[in-house]
């Protein structure tokens, strides 16, 4: 249950005065599983092509476990003030982390952190850290609701940011819904003395919603940061590092998003299209192995030839799922995803296929169980893993099984 706090300010200007109402709730998830996994990296002297079994907990693989506060003050005449803190943790641990890479490990409020002001008639702006609007494209049109992380290999590691990245230093502007149509352009500083250009990223999109058919579109682009300012989670990109790859200020990720849905009875239907690019990307100094014979060990250097890696220059993803409620209560869910990458240096395209099936049975509006399982096959390129390294095997399975609740 989320915890409320309402007050009653009373405002007073010479003779006349304003009632207020503010509210501020405190809220959170969490999420813990128990998986199994067929093949994890595991090299020794005796395994040299690195894969075991592996059984563990883990903890936000659907929903990253989180806290949050978030307040909203009624400012009269249909406009309001606005926050959010949310910051992340392992509930299988308890140690404070972010599901994102870079500076968000051990960032207090990394998932959000942001104030803003709100209209009915004008739109919403917001300011500090938070999602740009290729998350809510993946959030509609995507399987990542249903499987969460379980997908971010295949969706090239995350690069097209189906997992939720954030962005530092962000302005973002939300229209009012109009017709069913909402649309949002969103500028994160860079904040690079001299250079406007270094180290920012920019984004925009809109949405249809209206009744039982949606369809949508994301973009978002970032440049590389300077020695004073590595570019910290504009991307996920190591191409966007300051002074490794490209002039500070130069594009180094481009990614678009388009999906659409349609809901019938029990039905639901979905499809996410994606393309990212790296125009940073280079040439590996070493050939591609031979990944049909896969003559080739975990040791490897999978930083090229891989999703996302220094020589991976455009990957394109489809990802398609059906979602069929047997009853209020109970949920299937399947999906099919495909990513072909290309690779400088390399004559053919890298293809990671994987197949998602779920249950998901919820006890109440806050306290769900779900049974997921996941089977991933690579070819022409380093396997990405479902949700560990796979060693040197083209393909994983994992079956999971978790509680989810909420506050």
């Amino acid at each position: 249950m989320k915890k409320t706090i309402a007050t009653l300010c009373v405002l007073g200007v010479g003779a006349s005065s304003a009632h207020a109402q503010s509210t501020v709730t405190v809220y959170g998830i969490i999420d813990a599983s128990v998986a199994y996994t067929n093949t994890a990296a595991a090299v020794s002297a005796s395994n040299p092509r690195g894969t075991g079994n592996l059984m563990q907990v883990t903890s936000g693989t659907i929903q990253q476990s989180r806290f949050g506060f978030k307040g909203q003050e009624d400012l009269g005449g249909g406009l309001s003030a606005q926050f959010v803190l949310e910051g992340g943790f392992s509930g299988d641990t308890g140690a404070s982390g972010n599901s994102q890479l870079g500076s968000t490990s051990g960032t207090l409020f990394g998932r959000a952190s942001y104030v803003g002001l709100s209209s009915k008639s004008f739109g919403t702006l917001q300011i500090g850290r938070r999602k740009d609007f290729t998350d809510q494209i993946a959030t509609y049109y995507s399987s990542v609701v249903d499987f969460g992380t379980l997908i971010n290999g295949v969706h090239d590691n995350n690069m097209d940011r189906v997992g939720g990245n954030r962005a530092n230093n962000m302005v973002s502007y939300y229209t009012p819904q109009i017709a069913g149509i909402t649309a949002n352009v969103a500028y994160a500083f860079g904040e690079t003395a001299g250079s406007a250009s270094t180290g920012n990223a920019y984004g925009f999109g809109a949405n249809y919603n209206n009744g039982p058919f949606g369809v949508g579109f994301g973009y978002w682009a970032a440049k590389t940061g300077s020695a004073a300012n590595t570019e910290s989670d504009q991307s996920l990109n190591a191409l966007c590092a300051a002074g490794t790859f490209g002039a500070p200020g130069t594009t180094c990720l481009k990614t678009f998003n388009v999906g659409s849905s349609y809901t019938t009875g029990p039905f639901r239907f979905f499809g996410m299209f994606s393309r990212t690019k790296q125009p940073n990307a280079v040439a590996a100094t070493t050939a591609a192995p031979n990944f049909t014979t896969g003559a080739f060990t975990s040791a490897a250097n999978t930083g090229t030839f891989s999703a996302s890696g220094t020589n991976n220059d455009r990957t394109n993803v489809i990802d398609l799922g059906v979602n069929y409620n047997i009853t209020p209560a109970l949920k299937l869910t399947t999906s099919v995803l495909q990513s072909r990458s290309s690779f400088i240096g390399s004559a053919v395209s890298g293809k990671v296929t994987q197949l998602n099936l779920g249950a998901d049975y919820f006890f109440s509006k806050r306290t769900d169980v779900y049974l997921n399982t996941s089977f991933q096959r690579t070819s022409n390129m380093y396997s990405p893993g479902i949700t560990v390294a796979p060693g040197a095997d083209k393909s994983q399975f994992i079956v999971m099984t978790g509680i989810r609740t909420t506050f």
